[in-house]
């Protein structure tokens, strides 16, 4: 099977990423274009689906499509709701996808540093950077950052992460 069809029929996927950046993610893709391939994860401890995520294609070496026996790790397919939450046409690439995020909390990796991440609130997007308001995992509100698109290795949004600290700065 094609990964355009893997699209079409909402299959899940793992996506490897190694050696560019040695990840494997799990979803169902929705996007994969010369530029991105964005994923609804799945959470496989939970077995549910829990938020997106994007990696530049470039990185992605392999892809495995699902069989049917490996859905019995699928516990709550909650997928037509999260899918429908996003508009699909406006995740193009890293800079559309970044602004239709914009107000939106963000997790980004960047090549540099595979271990460490940045959570922040989505102020500007340009064809070369976005500008977070970074956020720590207690909600309190940091300093602002520039990064480079072709730095990023990995976009998040709407995770269980980011709800709970949207949460918690609502609380505030």
């Amino acid at each position: 099977m094609k990964l355009e069809d893997a699209i079409k029929l909402r299959r899940l996927i793992d996506i490897d990423t190694a050696p560019n950046t040695d990840n494997v993610y799990t979803g169902i893709c929705l996007v994969a274009n010369s530029e991105i391939i964005m994923l609804l994860s799945l959470d496989e401890e939970n077995g549910e689906f829990d938020g997106f995520t994007i990696v530049q294609n470039k990185d992605v070496e392999k892809y495995r499509i699902w069989e049917e026996e490996d859905y019995s790790e699928l516990k709550n397919d909650n997928s037509e709701s999260l899918i429908a939450s996003v508009d699909l046409n406006n995740f193009t690439d890293l800079e559309t996808s970044l602004k239709s995020l914009t107000s939106d909390l963000v997790a980004i990796f960047t090549y540099e540093d595979e271990n460490t991440f940045f959570v922040g609130e989505v102020l500007s997007v340009n064809k070369n950077s976005v500008e977070l308001h970074l956020v720590s995992g207690d909600a309190k509100w940091l300093e602002n950052i520039v990064i480079m698109l072709s730095d990023i290795s990995y976009l998040g949004f709407d995770t269980s992460y980011e709800r709970e600290i949207k949460k918690k700065l609502a609380q505030k």
